[in-house]
C-alpha cells in the first residue's frame, strides 16, 4: 500500500463509501462510476474551499499590523519560563554568592518558590497551547479542527 501524499486517494475512498452507503447496490456500472466521480468532485471542491480558507486565516493573521497579537500566547510561555529562571537558578545563585561572601553559613538560604497557582496556571496556559499549535499543523477539519478552533478562537 502506497502513501497517498496528494490526498486523493482518500477522497476516492470517501466517495466510494459514501455510494456504498447511501446509493443501492442495483446501479449499473456506468451510473455508478457517474454517481462516485460526481461525489468526488463535491469532496474535492470542500477539501479546497477549506485549505483555501486555512491559508487565507494564516495570510491575514500574519499580514496584521500588530506585532505583539502574533506573539501573545509564546509571550505567555516565554515569561514563566523567564520567571521560572529567576526564582529557581538566579536569584538562589545570588543568595548563595551573599551567603558566601559575608561569611554566613548556607543553612541560612532563605526559600523562594513559585506558588502553586502560577503552575497550574502557567502549566494550563503551556498545554492549550502546545496542543492547539499541534492541531493546527494537523488537518483542521473533524474534531480535531474545532478543538484547535476552540484553543486559537479561529472558528
Amino acid at each position: 500500500m502506497g502513501i497517498d501524499l496528494t490526498g486523493v486517494g482518500s477522497v476516492a475512498d470517501l466517495a466510494t463509501s459514501i455510494l456504498d452507503k447511501v446509493w443501492p447496490d442495483k446501479m449499473s456500472g456506468g451510473e455508478r462510476a457517474a454517481a462516485q466521480l460526481a461525489v468526488q468532485q463535491l469532496v474535492q471542491a470542500r477539501e479546497d474551499s477549506l485549505l483555501n480558507a486555512q491559508r487565507d486565516i494564516m495570510v491575514a493573521e500574519l499580514s496584521q499590523g500588530d506585532a505583539y497579537t502574533k506573539r501573545a500566547r509564546p509571550s505567555i510561555v516565554y515569561m514563566g519560563l523567564a520567571f521560572i529562571g529567576l526564582v529557581h537558578v538566579i536569584l538562589p545563585m545570588v543568595a548563595w554568592v551573599v551567603l558566601v561572601s559575608t561569611g554566613k553559613p548556607l543553612t541560612g538560604m532563605p526559600t523562594v518558590a513559585l506558588p502553586g497557582e502560577f503552575w497550574a496556571a502557567w502549566g494550563g496556559v503551556c498545554s492549550v497551547w502546545v496542543i492547539g499549535r499541534s492541531l493546527e499543523k494537523k488537518s483542521a477539519g473533524g474534531l480535531a479542527g474545532r478543538a484547535a478552533g476552540l484553543i486559537t478562537g479561529s472558528r
